[in-house]
């Protein structure tokens, strides 16, 4: 499916708890995606999630020979069959093709078509967002953030999205985030996760969903932790916590709780820059039957950030 659309040049943000801001919309439009020609139905409602960060996938560094790629793949393919999720949303997607070999047991698969931006690296290819799923979505998108004025504030990728029907009928919202930035030191980077957390905001308002009573879950590497003092002041994450919303992992034991391996040559301390946050709906309708969250620690994940990973009772 090749449709796009733009939502124009300039829209009105409103949503509860915030001031009204004026943005540039991003550019909607749907992913490429691979699914079985079967009508979807109602209690597709997936019961056990995954969010890793996967690191050039494939090969690990954009610069990787093709049996380094063909061994990620495989590696990869291997520890989702491990983990065995019902949805696993994956970051730095760089290849559909090896998305594809490895997830081949997940019929439902959507990646996207993320573009570079003017100030981006030209000799690097696009970092995408995946979503592979076992229960089937009844629709899928994604915002895309390269048309947008480039100033200071402006994110690097986008987001995708899937809604999901429950049993009852009432819509699940999930959003695959990777809040990245290659421009800039601390203050830029903290900016754009920022603005990138107003265009949620913006997609939510778009869709007419209130995640005061309707179930949303955000799954991804914020590159922004709840750990780290350096990170106490950022609203991030934050922001949602006081507004009701859940990080899952956030009560787990340190360094355990760490998705981000240590480096001692780049000198960076172990982070938990990944998380999976659920809405203040998402509890009132289901309750906090989440609370079997592991990181999956094992020394021979083939990436620098190991997955994150959440049952629902």
């Amino acid at each position: 499916m090749k449709e796009r659309y733009s939502l124009g040049l300039s829209f009105l943000l409103m949503f509860s708890g915030h001031a009204a801001l004026p943005l540039t919309a991003p550019l909607v439009q749907i992913p490429e995606i691979s699914e079985p020609k079967i009508n979807p139905g109602s209690g597709n409602f997936p019961l056990s999630w995954l969010t890793w960060n996967l690191e050039w996938f494939p090969g690990r560094s954009p610069e990787s020979k093709l049996d380094i790629q063909q061994g990620h793949i495989r590696k990869v393919r291997a520890f989702l069959k491990k983990i065995h999720p019902d949805l696993a949303i994956f970051q730095e997607v760089v290849s559909v093709t090896a998305l594809s070999v490895a997830a081949g047991d997940y019929p439902w698969r959507a990646v996207t078509r993320f573009q570079r931006a003017p100030d981006e690296d030209e000799n690097l290819p696009p970092q995408n967002i995946a979503l592979v799923s076992r229960k089937p979505w009844k629709e899928v998108w994604e915002l895309d953030f390269h048309q947008l004025p480039v100033n200071e504030e402006r994110p690097v990728r986008g987001f995708l999205g899937a809604e999901f029907m429950d049993p009852a009928g009432q819509r699940i919202t999930v959003y695959g985030v990777h809040l990245k930035s290659n421009r800039g030191g601390r203050e830029a980077s903290a900016k754009r996760r920022k603005k990138a957390m107003e265009y949620l905001h913006w997609d939510w308002c778009r869709r007419s969903l209130d995640p005061r009573e309707e179930a949303i879950l955000i799954a991804g590497d914020f590159n922004c932790s709840l750990k780290n003092p350096e990170f106490f002041q950022e609203k991030t994450i934050r922001g949602l916590l006081k507004e009701g919303w859940i990080s899952v992992s956030q009560e787990m034991a340190w360094p355990q709780g760490a998705t981000v391996r240590e480096n001692r040559l780049a000198k960076y301390p172990p982070a938990d820059f990944d998380h999976i946050l659920l809405s203040p709906g998402w509890i009132k309708n289901y309750g906090e039957k989440w609370k079997d969250v592991y990181v999956f620690r094992d020394k021979d994940v083939p990436s620098d950030h190991f997955p994150l990973c959440m049952k629902v009772k």
